[in-house]
């Protein structure tokens, strides 16, 4: 109840309270002090009449002088204080009193408060002993008289009352008291009209005020008051201030949320799942065309329409969810209509909310229809025709439209792009058969058909890639390059979000390609299809991020790469009788100048001489689909070599072979690698692979199963290129990797960032790794990686890319093979 007092009443009560407590205290205080006082004056006077009566009875027994006694015991008598006066002698027989009935009698027997104990202990001691009993206000003394005969009086006994004079005494402290407690009422009664005034008033407007606050009404006027209650109220001034603006703020972010909701027609759930109850907006329940105010709001309603084909895998996905053992819920199903056929839907959504114990109780999502929007009916198509052999996403009608905007729909003069997705498969295949793999890129097509505003057009084709015409983007050209490379962008992060199927997670990655359309020339579909294409092979190359727009020189190169790759094609069918195609070997130091090992690099010339950089023709190799067939073939002529080596007495050091990730991704690459080794007798450890970050971190049991074959098969595993990507620390913590070779720009990174490098050895060292340094060409590039630790070193300081002949003299110099 005190709880609810106001502070106008508490203050108050509490102070007179403590006033009241304080003043009563002191009233007791003071009262026990006076009584005290006046016991031990009587106390005084007490012992002088004894001790001359004393004095009296002693001469006056010598003189037998009983009148004498008589009369100071009558004397005595007359003390109206005095209760009992009597003398005893040694048989505690009274033999004088004040009260004369008392004589001859025995004082024990008369006498209430006298003590025959204590009278002999008085009279042995000879010493006078004094009692006050402030309970019965009485004062009681003991005196011892020297006996001059025998049945003479041996003690003095007096019973005094102090309650007259006490009685006395307390009435002066009161009436002085009353005057001190008027005194100080008034003045308590002053001092809390000074208080309710500078402080408890300030507080009430205060807190009539703060149930205002965030309001029009709000105000707070306070003439004066302390210091602190005006401190308070500038601070109540801005909480008030800034709620306003907070409130603006979110009233302002729910009208764009609304608005966001509204113009994307997507519906809105809002599950608690403590007690199971399901928020379901009237968005939702149109989608499955059911009325505002129909549909319970209980998981029950959402759960019994899903069909009983997508049942299983959406609840154990969502489970998944909510245990933590997935990273997000995105799924793609049919609900059942209100009128029997099934709708699909996009339904993607968070946990936002847990209790104490760490436990999920509130999830909210959306439910986007991806089979009603007129712009994505393709995608209708492919997720109704869920069979392997079916059209994917109708590319004759994404064409049509296309044509139809090139022709007709550019007529407002603003640009457009046509941007080309080339979804990353490696891993895939291996891990998904065509069914699970075409029902996966079909999530992919629902994403893509649902995020995406009427103005972009989605389409899936034959290739199983996607493309997006997105139609007025600017007048301008470059603004219009600016919102088609950020839509790119935004393409590939909403491609890069995990995927859920079954019980595996895909993170995949996408190239995209763009190639801008203006409002003046008209192309061809195709045309501008394949210009699409070219860009997205653009994109595919280092430094370009994922994106790459199309110009002019594209289709000059692009001839020649498909002359290159014919003849590479012919090169890799005629290399043993040609020697097109040559093995170099790139020797690696150790910090004695001792060699560990060596890289393999292939070499190409036409055959009008003209030298192809490796960089150019891998690439052309990964395009033209014969990248593992150049690996395998570099992987047999090594094994050859080491081979021939064996046999001719040569003891080699481990020799390692790049490996495109595009090799590594392929189904049978890593067996057909194997069974090279095995075929030529290669002991582990002589042979060993280079990896780029990329081929690590696909599926993650698609390269678990293949690193354990090469590991199994004594194959090392080096992970090349360390510190151009982001997550290579997971490779180094996941993988059985034997070294790491630092990329190419450490050696930049030296001068502008040495604490880079040195922490990306310092990572590697961590997990025991040999740490080899690239590019070495400077002895102040190798002091440098000595002082970080490095463990092998390669470059040109030490020696170039070695033929066959040279690196054999490099392993056994001559002298040695003649002895052989």
């Amino acid at each position: 109840m005190l709880r609810k007092l106001s502070l106008a009443v508490l203050l108050p009560l509490c102070m007179l309270t403590l006033y009241l407590v304080l003043v009563i205290g002191e009233y007791l205080f003071e009262s026990d002090q006076v009584r005290a006082e006046l016991a031990q004056r009587q106390s005084t006077l007490i012992k002088q009449q004894l001790f001359r009566m004393q004095n009296v009875v002693q001469s006056a027994q010598a003189l037998q002088d009983v009148e004498r006694i008589e009369q100071e015991v009558s004397l005595a008598a007359l003390d109206m204080g005095t209760m009992v006066y009597i003398l005893v002698d040694a048989d505690s027989r009274i033999r004088f009193a004040n009260h004369t009935v008392w004589r001859d009698s025995n004082a024990m027997q008369v006498i209430d408060g006298y003590d025959a104990t204590r009278h002999r202990a008085v009279v042995q001691a000879f010493l006078p002993q004094i009692l006050v009993n402030l309970e019965r206000l009485t004062i009681q003394a003991y005196y011892p008289v020297l006996p001059q005969y025998g049945g003479a009086v041996d003690l003095i006994y007096l019973e005094a009352d102090l309650a007259p004079l006490v009685a006395e005494a307390s009435a002066k402290l009161q009436q002085r008291f009353m005057r001190v407690w008027g005194l100080g009422g008034l003045l308590l009664i002053g001092f809390t009209f000074i208080l309710y005034f500078l402080l408890i008033r300030p507080f009430q407007i205060l807190s009539e005020a703060a149930k205002q606050v965030g309001t029009s009404s709000f105000s707070t006027s306070i003439p004066w008051s302390s210091s602190e209650v005006l401190s308070l109220q500038a601070s109540l001034q801005q909480v008030h201030e800034r709620l306003s603006r907070a409130v603006k703020q979110l009233n302002d972010s729910e009208l764009r949320w609304l608005f966001a909701v509204e113009g994307s027609r997507n519906g809105i759930w809002d599950w608690d799942i403590s007690t199971g109850e399901v928020f379901l907006s009237d968005r939702w329940k149109e989608m499955i065309g059911y009325a505002p105010d129909e549909l319970a709001g209980v998981f029950q309603t959402w759960e019994t329409r899903l069909h009983p084909d997508d049942r299983d895998i959406v609840l154990d996905a969502l489970q998944e969810y909510v245990s933590g053992k997935s990273k997000e819920f995105e799924s793609v199903h049919r609900l059942r209509h209100r009128e029997g056929h099934y709708v699909w839907v996009l339904d993607r959504g968070m946990l936002v909310d847990w209790d104490p114990q760490g436990r999920p109780t509130r999830m909210i999502g959306i439910h986007m229809d991806v089979s009603e929007s007129a712009k994505n009916h393709a995608a209708i198509n492919e997720l109704v025709d869920q069979s392997v052999t079916g059209r994917k996403m109708l590319p004759d009608v994404f064409m049509a439209r296309l044509s139809q905007f090139l022709t007709q729909g550019n007529s407002s003069g603003q640009w457009g792009a046509l941007l080309l997705v080339e979804v990353d498969r490696l891993g895939l295949v291996a891990t998904l058969n065509s069914h699970e793999l075409e029902r996966l890129l079909t999530q992919v097509a629902a994403r893509l058909s649902s995020y995406f505003t009427e103005n972009i057009t989605v389409g899936r084709l034959e290739s199983g890639d996607f493309v997006l015409l997105a139609k007025d983007l600017a007048v301008d050209a470059s603004v219009a390059a600016r919102r088609a490379l950020a839509l790119a962008s935004e393409l590939r992060q909403v491609i890069a979000r995990p995927f859920h199927y079954g019980h595996h997670y895909f993170e995949l990655s996408a190239n995209v390609g763009i190639c801008l359309l203006d409002s003046i020339e008209t192309l061809d579909p195709a045309l501008v299809m394949r210009r699409a294409e070219l860009a997205t092979l653009s994109a595919k190359q280092p430094g370009q991020a994922g994106c790459a727009f199309y110009h002019a020189e594209m289709d000059l190169r692009q001839s020649r790469d498909e002359q290159l790759q014919q003849e590479l094609q012919t090169a890799l069918q005629t290399a043993l009788q040609q020697d097109s195609m040559t093995l170099m070997f790139q020797p690696v130091m150790n910090v004695h100048s001792e060699l560990v090992s060596a890289e393999v690099l292939t070499r190409w010339y036409r055959a009008d001489g003209e030298f192809i950089p490796p960089a150019e023709f891998v690439t052309l190799a990964e395009q033209g689909g014969m990248i593992a067939e150049l690996d395998l073939w570099v992987a047999k002529r090594v094994c050859q070599f080491i081979q021939t080596s064996h046999a001719q007495g040569r003891s080699l050091p481990t020799l390692t072979l790049n490996i495109s990730a595009f090799s590594f991704g392929q189904a049978d690459f890593v067996d057909a690698l194997i069974a090279l080794v095995k075929e030529h007798g290669i002991a582990a450890n002589q042979l060993g692979i280079e990896l780029n970050e990329a081929a690590l971190l696909m599926q993650p049991q698609f390269v678990a199963e293949r690193v354990s074959k090469l590991v199994d098969a004594g194959i090392g595993i080096v992970l090349d290129h360390f510190g151009s990507g982001s997550s290579a620390l997971s490779c180094l913590a996941n993988q059985p990797l034997v070294a790491v070779k630092l990329d190419m720009s450490c050696i930049d990174s030296l001068a502008a960032m040495p604490q880079r490098v040195k922490a990306l050895i310092v990572s590697a060292q961590q997990f025991n790794l040999h740490v080899v340094a690239k590019g070495v060409e400077s002895p102040q590039h190798y002091q440098a990686f000595v002082e970080f630790g490095c463990d092998g070193y390669q470059g040109y300081l030490f020696s170039r890319a070695l033929n066959q002949a040279d690196f054999i003299q490099l392993v056994c110099p001559r002298p040695l093979l003649r002895s052989v």
